[in-house]
C-alpha cells in the first residue's frame, strides 16, 4: 500500500496520526524504552498538530494553563523550587499538577545501525502540593481536570501531548505488547478510506433506501425506460445515444486516447448536457413538482442519467443481483478465472448481445460493476489471484467492508490498500459487525461456484444450504490456515523446553543459579555451570554438582533429580512439529494441484503419475544404478511428475510446494520424460517408470530446486533423477471440474501425502539440531562443529543471513540458521496473495495470510444474528439475487448504525476527508425537514416514539444510555441533529455559560454554542463523549471564553480612563518607515500605513484610498456596528462570514464573543472624545469581532476618525499593541 507521507497528508488528523505512528514505530526500536518503561504511552511525547480534531479541544485548556502558570504567586514558587520559565506543566484528570521534562533516547535504527532515531519521553514530578492555598488554584485545576478527562488523561501548558492520550481520545485501547503494538500501527497505517467526489458513488440513485421519496419503484424503472425509448426511438442503446459524440471522436482509432475514467466522466457529462434530458425524466417521474421552487441538481440528473442507462440494458438491476443483461458475473464456469478476463467476457457480451458500440461498452461494464461487484474494478489485482477461491473472498470482503462505510471508495482503493485494511475490522465492535454482514455473501457466491451447494429448484438459497456453504468454506480456511501456521510456526527450542520443564515442576529453583562439581569422573572440576544447563545436558539428575556453600541444593529441591530427561522432552516436541510440517505440506501440495487448470487436474487425478526428486549430478565411472546423493545433493524444494494416460505419455510437470507453482511445458516432457518412462523387457506393450537415471540436458533450473527462487525457464542443467512414488490413476468418478471436491479427494491427499513423506524439505534431524540450542560445554566439542558446518552448508544459498551467521557468537549463529531456514521457506501461497508492502507493514506473509484467511471465516452466531427471518429476511433467498451484498445496510437496520460509528471514528482518527454519504441526493424527504424543526423535546418523543419523554433532562440521559440501542428505523441525520440540540440545550442552562451569556448575550452565547457544536463534529454514535459530558466540555468552554471576555472588557474600560496622549500611547511612525514613496495627501499617507501595517499586498493601497476617502466625507457614524461591519466588508473582503472559533492559544476569544463585546463597548464610547480614534482603535482590534481582517478594519476607522479632523498621526505597532491589550 502506498502509506500516507508527510508530503501527501494534508489535514490536520492525518499528520497528526502520521506522528503518532513514527513514536510507536521509533518505541518499537528503542530497548531502553522498551525495558525501562515497560509500553510507555503516557510518556512518549509527541506535538499535538494544529487544526486536529484532538487540538481542537485541547488548545483551550493548552492556553488556560499556559496563563496559569504565569500567575505570579506559581512564578513565585517555581523561582523557589529553580524551574525554569519556560517549563511545561500538565494536569491530569485528578486535577493534580505536574512540572515536566523532556528526556530523550536515541538509538540505531533496528536493521540499520546507520540510521538513528530519537524518542521524546515526560518525565513528569508531582507540583500540586507546592500550589495549595494560591488563591482560586484549586477551582481552576478542576475545570482543567474536566477537560483533562476528555482528553485522555492529561492538558498541556504547551503543545507537547503523549501517545496514551491521544489513543485514549479516539477511544483506541492501548497496547499492551509487542504483537497489539504492531496491530496498532497497521490500524493506523492502512485504516484511512480515499476521498470519493460528490458522484463518485454512482448508484446512488439505483441504491436508494426504502423509505426515499426516489426508490427506483418497478412503476419509476417502467417510467424511466420508456422515456429512455422515446429519446432513443429503440434504435440503439441509450448509453450509445449518450456517447455519440465521445464514438465521432474516436472514429477510427484503436488506441483510446484518454482514460477509461475519463472517458466514464464525458459520457456522463454529455449525458447532462444533452437538450432536457435530465427533465424529461424528471417530470414524467413527477419529482420535485410540489417542491416551491425546487429544482433539481446537477448531481442528481448525473445519477438520474447512470440509472436510465443501466436499467435501458436490464430492468431488473439491482446491487443484490449477480446478473446484468444477462451475463451472470458470478458463474461457476468463471471458477478460478482472473477477474479481467470475466470483465472483459462481460464488455463482449454487451457488445455481442446488447448491441452496444465497442466504446462505449467498457464504460456500462464499470457503471455496472461498481455497485453489483465493485471487486472487480479494485486496481492493481496481482495476476495470481483468481475468482471463487479463497482469494477472492477475502478481498470481497474487504471490499463490502470499504463499500459499507464509504460507497464507491472501493474503486479508488489498490489491492493492497485493501488487503491492509481488512484487518482494520478488528477495531471496533461496529466494524466487526460490518465486516460480519459483507462477508457471508461472498462465501456463499465461493461455495455455489466450486459446485459445494446447490439452489433449490426454484432457484432459490434454504438457510440450511447458506449454513453448508459456511460450514465448506471454514473447514477449507482451516486447513489451509492450519497449513500455513504449521510451516510458519516456530522451531521447538531445546532450551525454552527445559526452562518450562524445570519452573513448573521446581518453580522456587533458580535455573541460572551457578553450580560446580563435587564428585564424578569426566572433568569439570572448579567450572561454573548453571543448573539450566546441567538439565539440558542431562547431568543434574547424577547430584555429582553442588553449590560451593550453603544449603545442599537436592536436599532444598529433591525433585530436581527426578525431572524428565530434556531429550526425551525435545525429541516429541520435534517429532510433532515434523509431523505438522509435513501434514501442512501436503496440504498446500492439494492446494496447488486444485488450482490448476482443468486439463492438467484431470491428468494428475487419471494419470498413472511417477514422481521423482532432483539431485545434482556428479560424473561416475561405475555400471548400473546413479550414485547415492547426500542430503546436500539433494534438490529439497522441487519434484518432477511425469502423468500416462492410456499407454501414452501426456504430461511432465515442475512442482515446487513452497512456491504454490505446479508447470507444464512442452519440452519437460520430451527432453525428460523420455528418459523416465521406459516400455517393459520381453516384448510387453505396457511401460513403466524407471527407477533414476542420469540426464545430461535438461531444461531445468537447479537454483529452484535447490533454493527456492523462482523457476527460470531458459535454463539447462545435468541432473540425476530419482523415483520417489508412483500411482495409478483414480477409478473414482472424476473431480476434476470441482476444484474444491478435488482438494478433498482421497487420490489427491494420497498423492500429496506421499511427496510431503518423501521429499519433505527439511528432515527430522535438521529440525532437531536447528533446535538444539547447545550448552557451553556442547559448543565446545567437535560434535558441534559438524553439525553446524552441515546446517551452514544447508542454508548457504540465502545471502541475506550471512551476516547472522557470520557474527562469531555460536547462539546467535545458531539462531541465525534456524530464523533464516524458515523465512526461506515461507510460502508464497496464492490463495492470499499477499502484496510485499502490505506484508512488511502488518509482519511475516505467512502471518498475515493466516490473519486474513482466520478473518475471513464466518461465525455461527453471525449467521443467527443476520439471516434471523424474524428481522425480516425470508427462509429461502430468491434464485436470481445474492444473498446479501451490499445489500445489506437496507437488510440490516442496526448496520446503519454501525456504519455511522465507524465513519466518524475512522474520519477522526485517520484525518481522511469528511466520508459525506448525504452526496448529491437527500433521501430523506419533507417530513425529516418538518421534524428538524420541532423543538428537542418533541423530536426526541418522535424519533423514539416515546411519548413518556417531556422534559429536556430525559432526552440527555436517553442519547447518553449506551445500552439502549438507537431506534432502527430512525433517520442517522436526524438523531446527531437531536444530539446536538440536546447538547446545546443543556449546556445553554448551565451556569458558566449563563455567566457568559450575561456578557455577551442570550442570542450570541445560544449563536456561539451552535456554532463550536459544529466546529467539534463530535457524533452521536462516538465513545468519547455522551450527550451529558458534550453538554459539560460545552460548559466548561464558555468558561474559558468568559474568562477571556472579563479580561478583555476590563482591559478597554481601563484604556478610557487613561490619558493615549501620553507614554506609552504618544509614539509616531517615522514617516520613512511606512511612507517611502513620500505621499502628501492625507488619505494616501493613511493608506500607506495600513499596507505597511497589514498583512494584505501593497495591491490593496488603491482600495484603501477609496474607502478612507469615502467614509471620511460622509456622515456614517463610526460606532454603529452596521458601517464597521461594511467597512471591515470594503478592506478585508476575503474574510467576510469568516468564523473564528472557540478554543484560540490567544487572549481573545471566538469573532462571535467578540463581536458581541465590540457591540457592547461601542455604546460607551464618544465621537467627540479627544482620544476616540485611539479607543476606536483599540475595540476592534482587542476584541477580534471578525474571523479575521480586525487589524485592516480598525486601522481604517482609526485613519477615518482622524481624516475627518482634518489631520493623520501614524501610529507604530507596540502603540497599537499597548491598545489592542492582547499580544
Amino acid at each position: 500500500m502506498q502509506l500516507h507521507d508527510q508530503a501527501t497528508a494534508t489535514t490536520g488528523d492525518a499528520l497528526q496520526r502520521l506522528a503518532i505512528i513514527e513514536a510507536l514505530t521509533n518505541a518499537m526500536d528503542d530497548d531502553y524504552i522498551r525495558t525501562t518503561l515497560a509500553w510507555p504511552w503516557d510518556l512518549l511525547a509527541v506535538d499535538c498538530i494544529a487544526q486536529s480534531a484532538f487540538y481542537e479541544i485541547h488548545q483551550n485548556g493548552a492556553f488556560h494553563l499556559s496563563q496559569l502558570v504565569r500567575h505570579p504567586e506559581f512564578l513565585e514558587i517555581r523561582a523557589q523550587q529553580s524551574i525554569a520559565e519556560n517549563a511545561s506543566f500538565h494536569v491530569d484528570q485528578n486535577a493534580r499538577v505536574f512540572y515536566v521534562r523532556e528526556d530523550i533516547s536515541t538509538v540505531s535504527r533496528a536493521g540499520n545501525p546507520t540510521e538513528y532515531i530519537s524518542n521524546r519521553f515526560f518525565g513528569r514530578v508531582d507540583f500540586t502540593a507546592h500550589v495549595v492555598g494560591i488563591n482560586d488554584f484549586d477551582k481552576e485545576l478542576k475545570l482543567l481536570s474536566r477537560l483533562a478527562k476528555s482528553l485522555g488523561g492529561f492538558v498541556s501548558s504547551n503543545n507537547r501531548i503523549s501517545v496514551g492520550q491521544w489513543l485514549r481520545f479516539h477511544s483506541v485501547a492501548l497496547p499492551v505488547d509487542e504483537e497489539s503494538t504492531r496491530s496498532l500501527i497497521d490500524l493506523l497505517n492502512f485504516a484511512a478510506i480515499p476521498q470519493i467526489a460528490d458522484t463518485g458513488n454512482y448508484w446512488q440513485l439505483l441504491d436508494a433506501p426504502e423509505t426515499s421519496p426516489y426508490k427506483l419503484t418497478a412503476e419509476n424503472r417502467a417510467i424511466i425506460r420508456r422515456i429512455s425509448a422515446q429519446l432513443t426511438g429503440n434504435q440503439m442503446p441509450l448509453a450509445d445515444y449518450f456517447g455519440a459524440s465521445l464514438v465521432l471522436e474516436n472514429a477510427g482509432s484503436e488506441k483510446q486516447p484518454h482514460s477509461l475514467d475519463y472517458r466514464l466522466q464525458r459520457l456522463i457529462s454529455d449525458a447532462r448536457l444533452l437538450d432536457e434530458t435530465g427533465q424529461s425524466y424528471i417530470d414524467a417521474l413527477g419529482w420535485f413538482a410540489g417542491e416551491s421552487g425546487a429544482r433539481a441538481s446537477q448531481p442528481f440528473i448525473e445519477q438520474l442519467l447512470i440509472a436510465a442507462v443501466l436499467l435501458d440494458i436490464d430492468a431488473e438491476v439491482d446491487t443484490a443481483n449477480t446478473r446484468f443483461g444477462g451475463f451472470d458475473i458470478y458463474s461457476s464456469a468463471h471458477v478460478q478465472r482472473p477477474p479481467a478476463a470475466i470483465r472483459s467476457g462481460l464488455e463482449a457480451h454487451l457488445i455481442e448481445r446488447c448491441k452496444l458500440h465497442r466504446l462505449i461498452a467498457p464504460l456500462v461494464a464499470e457503471l455496472a460493476l461498481a455497485g453489483m461487484a465493485p471487486e472487480y474494478l479494485v486496481r492493481e489485482i496481482p495476476p495470481s489471484l483468481r475468482v471463487g477461491t479463497p482469494g477472492w473472498v477475502i478481498l470481497s470482503q474487504a471490499v463490502a467492508l470499504a463499500e459499507s462505510l464509504v460507497p464507491g471508495a472501493s474503486r479508488h482503493m489498490t489491492y493492497q490498500q485493501l488487503l491492509g485494511f481488512s484487518p482494520v475490522s478488528g477495531f471496533t465492535p461496529q466494524l466487526k459487525e460490518l465486516h460480519a454482514v459483507g462477508g457471508i455473501d461472498p462465501v456463499v457466491t465461493w461455495a455455489l461456484m466450486n459446485g459445494l451447494i446447490q439452489r433449490d429448484a426454484d432457484g432459490n438459497l434454504s438457510l440450511e444450504v447458506i449454513n453448508t456453504a459456511i460450514d465448506a468454506y471454514n473447514r477449507h480456511v482451516e486447513s489451509l490456515s492450519k497449513a500455513l501456521g504449521a510451516i510458519n510456526r516456530p522451531i521447538p527450542r531445546r532450551k525454552a523446553i527445559a526452562l518450562m520443564e524445570l519452573t513448573a515442576d521446581v518453580p522456587e529453583c533458580d535455573p541460572h543459579e551457578q553450580l560446580v562439581k563435587h564428585r564424578g569422573s569426566g572433568g569439570g572440576a572448579g567450572r561454573k555451570v548453571s543448573v539450566l544447563d546441567l538439565y539440558m545436558s542431562d547431568q543434574l539428575h547424577t547430584q555429582d554438582w553442588g553449590r560451593l556453600r550453603g544449603r545442599d541444593i537436592y536436599g532444598q529441591f529433591p525433585r530436581l533429580k527426578d525431572l524428565l530427561p530434556v531429550s526425551d522432552l525435545y525429541e516429541t516436541a520435534i517429532h510433532n512439529h515434523y509431523n505438522d510440517l509435513k501434514e501442512g505440506l501436503s496440504t498446500t501440495i492439494r492446494y496447488v494441484f486444485s488450482q490448476m487448470v482443468e486439463s492438467d487436474r484431470r491428468f494428475i487425478e487419471k494419470g498413472r503419475l511417477g514422481i521423482y526428486r532432483v539431485e545434482a549430478f556428479k560424473p561416475h565411472h561405475s555400471a548400473g544404478s546413479i550414485p547415492q546423493a547426500t542430503r546436500e545433493r539433494t534438490g529439497r524444494y522441487g519434484v518432477i511428475i511425469c502423468a500416462e494416460l492410456n499407454g501414452v505419455l501426456v504430461r511432465c510437470y515442475e512442482l515446487f510446494p513452497l512456491r504454490s507453482q505446479c508447470r507444464t511445458r512442452a519440452e519437460l516432457r520430451d527432453t525428460v520424460g523420455k528418459f523416465l518412462f521406459a516400455q517393459e523387457p520381453g516384448g510387453s506393450t505396457r511401460s513403466n517408470f524407471v527407477e533414476d537415471n542420469g540426464i545430461l540436458d535438461t531444461p531445468l533450473d537447479m537454483d529452484a530446486y535447490f533454493k527456492n527462487s523462482v523457476p527460470r525457464s531458459d535454463a539447462t542443467s545435468a541432473v540425476y533423477v530419482r523415483k520417489i512414488a508412483e500411482f495409478e490413476g483414480s477409478l473414482q468418478p472424476g473431480l476434476s471440474d470441482k476444484p474444491m471436491a478435488y482438494f478433498d479427494s482421497d487420490h489427491i491427499k494420497a498423492i500429496s501425502d506421499a511427496i510431503a513423506q518423501q521429499h519433505p524439505f527439511l528432515t527430522e534431524g535438521e529440525l532437531a539440531d536447528m533446535g538444539r540450542d547447545s550448552t557451553a560445554q556442547e559448543l565446545a566439542s567437535e560434535k558441534f562443529d559438524t553439525i553446524f558446518n552441515s546446517l551452514l552448508n544447508l542454508i548457504i544459498p540465502f545471502k541475506e543471513c550471512i551476516e547472522g551467521l557470520s557474527s562469531g557468537v555460536p547462539a546467535r549463529q545458531r539462531d541465525a540458521i534456524a530464523n533464516c531456514v524458515m523465512d526461506a521457506t515461507v510460502i508464497a501461497f496464492v490463495f492470499a496473495s499477499v502484496p510485499a508492502q502490505v506484508a512488511k507493514a502488518v509482519g511475516k506473509t505467512a502471518s498475515l495470510a493466516t490473519k486474513l484467511l482466520s478473518a475471513s471465516r464466518i461465525g455461527a452466531r453471525t449467521v443467527a444474528s443476520l439471516l434471523n427471518p424474524v428481522d425480516g429476511l425470508p427462509t429461502l433467498i430468491n434464485g436470481g439475487l445474492k444473498l446479501i451484498g451490499r445489500g445489506a445496510i437496507k437488510l440490516a437496520g442496526h448496520a446503519v448504525t454501525s456504519a455511522q460509528i465507524v465513519r466518524g471514528k475512522l474520519h477522526r482518527l485517520t484525518g481522511a476527508n469528511a466520508y459525506n454519504l448525504l452526496r448529491a441526493i437527500d433521501h430523506t424527504g419533507a417530513a425529516a425537514q418538518i421534524r428538524k424543526s420541532l423543538d428537542t423535546v418533541s423530536l426526541a418523543r418522535v424519533l423514539f416514539k416515546d411519548d413518556s419523554i417531556t422534559a429536556l433532562e430525559q432526552v440527555v440521559a436517553r442519547l447518553s444510555d449506551k445500552n439502549i440501542p438507537f431506534p432502527k428505523s430512525a433517520d442517522p441525520a436526524e438523531l446527531q441533529h437531536l444530539f446536538n440540540t440536546a447538547a446545546r440545550d443543556a449546556a445553554l442552562q448551565q451556569q458558566n455559560v449563563q455567566a457568559l451569556g450575561a456578557l455577551i448575550g442570550k442570542d450570541s452565547v445560544e449563536e456561539l454554542i451552535s456554532a463550536t457544536i459544529a466546529m467539534f463534529g463530535v457524533r452521536y454514535t462516538g465513545e468519547t463523549y455522551s450527550a451529558t459530558k458534550y453538554a459539560e466540555l460545552l460548559g466548561d468552554v464558555a468558561e474559558m471564553e468568559t474568562k477571556k471576555a472579563i479580561f478583555l472588557t476590563n482591559h478597554q474600560q481601563g484604556l478610557l480612563k487613561l490619558d493615549l496622549n501620553k507614554a506609552p500611547y504618544d509614539a509616531i511612525l517615522p514617516e520613512a518607515v511606512f511612507n517611502p514613496r513620500g505621499f502628501t495627501d492625507p488619505a494616501q499617507r493613511a493608506a500607506a500605513w495600513m499596507v505597511n501595517g497589514a498583512t494584505s499586498q501593497a495591491s490593496d493601497f488603491d482600495n484603501f484610498v477609496t474607502v478612507l476617502r469615502e467614509y471620511a466625507g460622509n456622515k456614517h457614524s463610526l460606532t454603529d456596528p452596521a458601517v464597521i461591519t461594511q467597512i471591515h466588508k470594503r478592506v478585508a473582503p476575503e474574510d467576510v462570514g469568516r468564523f473564528r472559533g472557540v478554543g484560540f492559544e490567544t487572549k481573545y476569544g471566538s469573532s462571535i464573543a467578540g463581536y458581541a463585546l465590540m457591540e457592547q463597548h461601542l455604546k460607551i464610547l464618544e465621537a467627540t472624545h479627544q482620544h476616540f480614534d485611539k479607543q476606536l482603535l483599540a475595540a476592534v482590534i482587542g476584541f477580534q469581532a471578525f474571523g479575521d481582517g480586525n487589524g485592516r478594519t480598525a486601522s481604517a476607522l482609526y485613519a477615518i476618525s482622524q481624516l475627518r479632523a482634518g489631520r493623520f498621526t501614524p501610529l507604530p505597532r507596540d502603540v497599537v499593541d499597548s491598545l489592542s491589550g492582547i499580544r
